[in-house]
C-alpha cells in the first residue's frame, strides 16, 4: 500500500495531534506546514517543542515538517542544521543555487510544489 504526502496548516498542538491521527488512520504521510509568523514569532525552541511532544505520543511519529521562513536566511540557516524535512524561502537568482547546496548536503527539500490545506475549512 502506497502512502501520499499532503500539506496542512495548524493551529495548535490539539489539532496538529488530530490532523496526525486521522492521516495515520487512512494512510495519508501528513506534512505539516508552518508558516512565517508562526515561526518567526515563536522560534526554533518552539518547533523543537513540538517535535518532542509529538514524537513522545507512540501514534504521532508519522509526519514530515515544511516551514516557511520567507526572507530570513538565519532562521534558513538554523532549519537545516535541525533537519526540517522541507523549508519555502524567498531568494534571488543568485542565491537560489548556493542555498540549494547547503540544501543538499543536509538533505533538506527546498521549495517544494504542495497545496496547503486548512483542515478547518475542508474534510481530510
Amino acid at each position: 500500500m502506497t502512502s501520499k504526502n499532503y500539506c496542512f496548516s495548524f493551529t495548535n498542538y490539539n489539532h496538529t495531534a488530530e490532523i496526525i491521527k486521522t492521516c495515520n488512520n487512512k494512510n495519508i504521510k501528513p506534512v505539516l506546514f508552518i508558516n512565517n509568523k508562526l515561526i518567526s514569532d515563536l522560534g526554533i525552541e518552539w518547533l523543537n517543542s513540538l517535535n518532542v511532544m509529538l514524537n513522545n505520543q507512540k501514534k504521532l511519529k508519522n509526519y514530515k515538517l515544511y516551514v516557511d521562513v520567507k526572507k530570513n536566511y538565519g532562521l534558513f540557516i538554523s532549519l537545516v542544521e535541525k533537519g526540517i524535512d522541507y523549508i519555502k524561502i524567498e531568494t534571488s537568482k543568485e542565491n537560489i543555487n548556493k542555498i540549494k547546496e547547503i540544501a543538499k548536503l543536509n538533505k533538506v527539500l527546498i521549495n517544494p510544489r504542495f497545496s496547503v490545506v486548512d483542515p478547518l475549512k475542508s474534510k481530510i
